[in-house]
């Protein structure tokens, strides 16, 4: 008896293991016997929201595999209801879908009828606001719900009713609140009425304040480069913006790898919570190498030396060697560290060379300036020595210097710097010198320009306007540097002209000019979230004064592609003006 009831148990495994290999050999040799059918699909009835269900449905996503007739039918009958889901998220909420398979005809053919029916509107919003702001801010608490994003008699649509709740929780979050909470979130829909009623009930939790900063990482510099450049102060109110600022600006001198503030959110302990900033520090000294290639410039060898101990005392220098096919460039630039108000000095020199359109320049460049530490609303102070070598053909050569004074201000206002979506950048640039021992004639200097990237609309549209205008006043041409007068054309001002082909004839040659204006529309389509086309048109030229000032034209298609290292561009313009295309890559915005 014992033997009989031992021997099933000791051989089981084995037994198992051949049923398991049997089985895997049966359901291979039905997959090899089980034939592969090509299928498509119709959608009717939908209107402008056939894109939509088409991206999502699980059917048209399916379509380019090899599939049995099994799951074929089994996609083909789970669709309806996968359509409706998709139009519920829209809004229809009563929408009928029909469908027809027919598995005679070659490729299988399934038609889906949809009959979209009424669309539900918001009845009513009811939003419940409790904690620590409704006694200290009972202002912000109406804003809170004059802001709300879906309001009563718009449409529901599942996407804007979770955008709504999330930009309401964030607006609490990013300042005084980041212990914010939505407790109880419920949107009853109605399919009779085609109505729907929103009840939201949140949480502020008690104020936030700021306390001591505490650097963690901190190794080779001394703290005072890091707290002179700390915007919080103690019993400050909490905002995220401020923990911001507090990064970019440590991260922009170069000196850390990664800087990362945060506090410790416990709503039991919200006064003067201490700022922690972790911190991976650069190494002291860096040689790097680059090659690259432009179709404005072709292709670019770059040599550059970084040493953040300069003459060791914490100054950081950066040396530059860089050679294209029209330029030479050598020079160095030295950064100190901030001083107590944050702003950042810095000074240097360069040479460079440049030979284009048969213009020869040799180049000095000298100066210094003073940065401001707010990356968003940027503040540049400048004092800076300009002199040329012109040359012109074997008859002509002039040298040229001026000493400009100059300030400039530039207002960031994007989702992403490095991968901006949407937003502006907007800069105004003033310089002036007088006449004297290094200047020639009293002279100044004008130079504007902006970019904005629409929001995405309709999920796949966005428009990207662009806009630059300069003026160089009182002195001539002949006596004004060359970095100071304005050329145009290439991949990032008027597509369809080479890199600044557009400006003044000289003597068979192609000059600066003292007054420049460029504008540019683009409208790009959204095929994936990474991968986009667009269509173009540019205009701009640079001249000696307005009255001889004539825009150029081009215009063109081409693709985008959201890189990690910034939105990539290819583009095929058409100069109106020399009725000839011409090919244009380059990464980043023009800002």
């Amino acid at each position: 008896m014992l033997l009989a009831c031992l021997l099933p148990v000791w051989s089981m495994p084995a037994l198992a293991q051949d049923a398991v290999e049997a089985d895997e050999a049966a359901i291979e040799e039905v997959k090899n016997e089980t034939p592969i059918v090509p299928y498509r699909f119709e959608i009717n009835g939908a209107g402008g929201l056939t894109p939509f269900i088409t991206d999502n449905l699980e059917l048209a996503k399916r379509q380019s595999q090899s599939l049995n007739e099994d799951e074929v039918s089994r996609l083909m009958t789970v669709a309806p209801n996968q359509i409706r889901s998709l139009l519920a998220t829209e809004g229809y909420f009563s929408a009928t879908v029909t469908h027809e398979i027919n598995r005679d005809s070659t490729p299988w053919l399934a038609r889906y009828q949809v009959t979209l029916n009424e669309r539900t509107l918001v009845r009513s919003v009811a939003l419940n606001v409790t904690g620590h702001i409704v006694e200290a801010d009972p202002q912000r608490v109406e804003r809170l719900r004059r802001q709300w994003g879906l309001k009563a008699g718009g449409i529901f649509q599942q996407k804007a009713w979770d955008d709504a709740k999330t930009e309401m929780l964030r607006s609490l979050l990013v300042r005084d609140y980041p212990a914010a909470a939505i407790t109880h979130s419920e949107a009853r829909i109605e399919p009779l009425t085609a109505s729907a009623t929103l009840l939201i009930d949140v949480d502020s939790g008690p104020a936030f304040t700021f306390g001591e900063l505490q650097i963690e990482g901190l190794q080779r510099y001394e703290s005072r480069m890091i707290t002179d450049l700390n915007p919080i102060k103690p019993g400050d109110r909490y905002s995220q913006e401020k923990l911001n600022e507090l990064q970019a600006r440590v991260q922009d001198t170069g000196y850390f790898r990664s800087a990362f503030a945060t506090v410790d959110i416990d709503p039991a302990k919200p006064t003067n919570v201490p700022v922690r900033l972790d911190l991976s520090e650069n190494e002291r000294k860096r040689l790097s190498l680059g090659v690259g290639f432009s179709t404005d410039s072709g292709p670019r060898l770059q040599l550059k030396w970084l040493n953040r101990n300069f003459l060791g005392r914490d100054w950081r220098l950066e040396s530059n060697l860089r050679l294209d096919r029209d330029n030479r460039r050598i020079g160095s630039e030295v950064f100190l560290p901030p001083i107590s108000n944050g702003w950042s000095p810095s000074f240097g020199a360069q040479y460079s060379y440049t030979n284009l359109l048969g213009e020869k320049l040799d180049k000095i460049q000298t100066g210094g300036r003073l940065t401001s530490p707010d990356k968003n609303n940027e503040q540049v102070w400048a004092l800076t020595l300009y002199a040329d070598r012109q040359r012109i053909g074997d008859n002509f050569e002039t040298n040229r210097e001026a000493l400009l004074a100059s300030y400039s201000y530039t207002r960031r206002r994007v989702d992403n710097l490095i991968t901006p979506s949407r937003g502006y950048v907007a800069s105004i640039e003033l310089g002036a010198g007088p006449s004297g021992v290094v200047n020639e004639e009293n002279i100044a200097r004008v130079v504007a320009r902006a970019t904005y990237l629409s929001p995405t609309w309709n999920r796949r549209w966005q428009a990207v306007l662009r806009g630059y205008v300069g003026q160089v006043f009182g002195a001539e041409r002949d006596t004004v540097p060359g970095d100071l007068l304005f050329r145009t054309g290439g991949d990032q001002t008027v597509r369809g002209y080479g890199y600044n082909r557009l400006g003044v004839e000289q003597k068979g040659a192609i000059v600066g000019g003292t007054v420049t204006a460029v504008a540019s529309a683009e409208l790009v389509y959204r095929i994936t979230p990474a991968w986009g086309a667009a269509v173009f048109t540019d205009a701009g030229n640079a001249a000696d004064s307005w009255g001889n000032f004539k825009f150029m034209h081009g215009s063109g298609v081409g693709a985008r592609w959201r890189s990690p290292i910034g939105p990539v561009n290819l583009d095929l313009a058409y100069g109106h003006e020399t009725k000839e295309p011409r090919l244009h890559f380059s990464i980043g915005y023009g800002f």
